[in-house]
């Protein structure tokens, strides 16, 4: 709503001040938005404000160095005063000394008060001195307002150190995401390279799993590297694994005897499909099948029987 008082210059000094009482500011804050002079008017109040925050505070001279001054130039105007008096007075005691009607009458020596400094000129004589105290300006709205402009513009500073502080700790928040998730893709981007690595890897053995007595018919294929280790296993149309059971993958060394080695466990989803990515096994065992069991959740440290899938 427009503010229906006259808007006056002091308004603005203390809008700009943050003096006003919170109703005030709000209605003249609403104002400025729909006056375009009003804005303009209140940009250089602004600066007006800064400038006299800038000014250095003027101070009143010493009554002694006041003092001093005008001691100093009435001496000067003494010393003027004293030539022309010299002169007036030779002129007149050569009149009186060559007229014998006028009575001469002793002079008293001014000169003599000059030099030691003992005259004191008439008050006619004396030039008028402005008073620095009577003569100076009332107080105005800018000498109520200077105490406060320096006030008014440490905290303005201090708002914009807050704000530039909040800044950077935003900015360095954002970094500390980015670099994270940064790391994040370099993760996944080194295991994309290892997956591929094994999928194209011309020494891997490549076994199909599969089971013979049902359709679809359940099937599997196993990539190993037995070289790193890196196996990928791939389950498609498997049969789904009750509550508390779950599937587990065999790697059986070659050789007879040997202890088969448990690869991982899943269960299949909803299509029948499963998947086990780059399980934890030794490195340089060389396999001579894979199988698959049911065991219970969380898997089991030897196969329980029967094999449900194997392959060569």
């Amino acid at each position: 709503m427009i503010r229906q008082q006259p808007v006056t210059a002091e308004d603005l000094y203390l809008f700009a001040l943050q003096l006003l009482a919170p109703e005030e500011q709000t209605r003249l804050q609403d104002f400025l938005q729909h006056s375009p002079e009003a804005r303009k008017e209140l940009a250089n109040v602004r600066g007006d404000m800064i400038l006299l925050s800038l000014t250095p505070e003027q101070h009143t001279p010493p009554a002694l160095c006041r003092q001093r001054l005008l001691k100093q130039i009435a001496r000067g105007k003494k010393s003027a005063s004293a030539v022309h008096s010299v002169a007036d007075r030779a002129t007149a005691q050569h009149t009186i000394a060559t007229d014998p009607i006028l009575a001469p009458e002793p002079v008293p020596d001014r000169l003599s008060a000059i030099r030691d400094d003992s005259y004191t000129p008439s008050p006619e004589a004396s030039l008028p001195f402005r008073s620095f105290q009577e003569d100076e300006p009332q107080s105005g709205l800018l000498s109520r307002l200077l105490p406060w402009a320096g006030w008014a513009l440490a905290a303005g500073l201090a708002v914009s150190t807050f704000t530039m502080w909040h800044k950077s700790e935003s900015l360095q928040e954002t970094t500390t995401a980015a670099n994270a998730k940064a790391t994040r893709i370099a993760s996944e981007s080194d295991n994309s390279l290892r997956v591929l690595d094994v999928l194209r890897n011309s020494a891997a053995q490549r076994f199909q799993l599969t089971k013979q007595s049902s359709q679809p018919i359940p099937n599997a294929r196993v990539t190993y590297v037995s070289e790193t280790g890196s196996l990928i296993f791939q389950g498609a149309n498997l049969d789904q694994v009750p509550a508390g059971k779950v599937y587990e993958l065999w790697l059986i060394p070659v050789g007879e005897g040997r202890t088969p080695i448990p690869a991982g466990t899943f269960r299949p989803d909803e299509r029948g499909y499963a998947s086990i990515v780059l399980p934890d096994i030794p490195k340089g065992v060389v396999a001579g099948t894979f199988g698959v069991t049911m065991e219970e959740e969380g898997g089991a440290k030897n196969p329980t029987l029967p094999i449900l899938m194997i392959g060569a």
